[in-house]
């Protein structure tokens, strides 16, 4: 399972990869501003409006989640559209990450397989868990992160040791090892602050105070999310109109700033290498914009994952951060701020501090990144019940 999991997932990232570099190459110039995302993300609306109103809408934020606690399986007759519209959210630059679709991709599979083999349900279980596992640790290039990652991301609540992390694990060995046999890739160190000299003490402390303004923010990208998505509700009936005007809206802001459009993995990583050609107003705006685009993106009906979107809102507000307390190392502003940001708005707290320290490749800042991703979660368990019933809603 997790090998033939893996191989899904580089199939998958390199269709993904492909199709954004094809579709990100045009220009249309308008006074010096480049508005080919607002064409793109406009006719990328229609196609995903069509497809919502002919095929339905069974993707989205917690619909996997739901699925597998309530059967032990995903609905594998659903991936046909589920990935249709996850391609073009994914290559019109919405501001969504590829996780979402591969999660259904591998468990939709998995979940096949089992049912061809006539398995029984509690094997099932494991099986489509594995599957998961073995996509996500050829992706995200661990084995541990794999087998844990998906363990959190699917929210399985009962953890039997033996019947899940073991069989995740072995799944997820063998997914990164055919995973990088084929493609070479791996995120080591993609995130590393090379003037970072070693931890002290003090940064422990830095690191609690970015989680909590982290967490805050965190809160902040709920309540607009569950804005946006009560806003969009009224066009329920009408998916067309509703995809075309969140892609308009994504396309249009994106246009003015284009690092806020895709998952944000790549365009964090420009911000991070060039820090001064950022000023601080630009950065917050950044991150402002990155949550209105994210949460727009999900609510107008556009295909895709949290994570990514959530690491680049965390690291820009922590570049942020960074700049105007300058007694915080950026790395700790940056890994502390996208590890808190992330585990307010998605409870991974496990997995992101792993993939983070993968990322940054520095074991000093393990430390700081957990007291985030921590921090980060503890405030928004805390705050969330205090919201309005309508700021409730997440991508929880």
């Amino acid at each position: 399972f997790g090998a033939f999991s893996s191989l899904l997932t580089a199939g998958y990232i390199t269709l993904y990869n492909q199709g954004v570099k094809f579709f990100g190459q045009p220009n249309l110039f308008l006074f010096n501003i480049n508005f080919w995302p607002l064409v793109l993300l406009s006719v990328a609306g229609v196609f995903i409006g069509l497809a919502i109103k002919f095929f339905g809408q069974h993707g989205g934020l917690g619909v996997a989640q739901r699925q597998y606690a309530q059967t032990g399986r995903l609905n594998f007759r659903n991936l046909p559209s589920i990935l249709l519209q996850g391609f073009i959210s994914l290559w019109s630059g919405a501001a969504v990450g590829p996780e979402g679709p591969l999660v259904f991709l591998t468990g939709s599979v998995g979940s096949f397989v089992s049912e061809k083999l006539k398995l029984q349900k509690d094997d099932v279980q494991v099986l489509v868990y594995s599957a998961i596992a073995g996509g996500f640790g050829g992706f995200f290039g661990s084995p541990v992160i794999g087998a844990v990652g998906a363990f959190e991301y699917m929210y399985i609540k009962e953890l039997d040791f033996n019947r899940h992390l073991i069989p995740g694990l072995i799944a997820a060995a063998v997914g990164y090892g055919v995973y990088f046999a084929i493609l070479h890739t791996s995120y080591l160190g993609i995130y590393s602050f090379p003037d970072f000299a070693s931890l002290r003490l003090v940064d422990l402390v830095w690191a609690l105070l970015v989680g909590v303004i982290a967490g805050v923010i965190g809160i902040m990208f709920k309540v607009i999310f569950g804005i946006m998505n009560k806003a969009f509700g009224r066009l329920n009936k009408r998916p067309v109109g509703r995809a075309i005007i969140g892609g308009v809206i994504i396309g249009l802001i994106g246009s003015f700033l284009p690092l806020t459009l895709y998952s944000g993995q790549d365009q964090l990583l420009q911000i991070i290498h060039n820090p001064a050609t950022f000023g601080i107003g630009i950065l917050l705006l950044m991150m402002l914009v990155k949550i209105l685009l994210t949460s727009t993106s999900f609510a107008s009906g556009f295909e895709g994952g949290p994570v990514f979107p959530l690491l680049f809102i965390g690291g820009t507000l922590g570049l942020a951060l960074s700049e105007i307390l300058t007694f915080i190392p950026q790395g700790v502003g940056v890994l502390a701020g996208m590890a808190g940001v992330a585990c307010a708005a998605f409870p991974l707290p496990l997995t992101i501090t792993l993939l983070l320290g993968l990322m940054g490749g520095q074991t000093d800042l393990l430390p700081v990144i957990a007291i985030g991703a921590v921090t980060g979660f503890i405030v928004s368990k805390a705050l969330t019940p205090l919201l309005p019933k309508q700021g409730k809603q997440s991508a929880e």
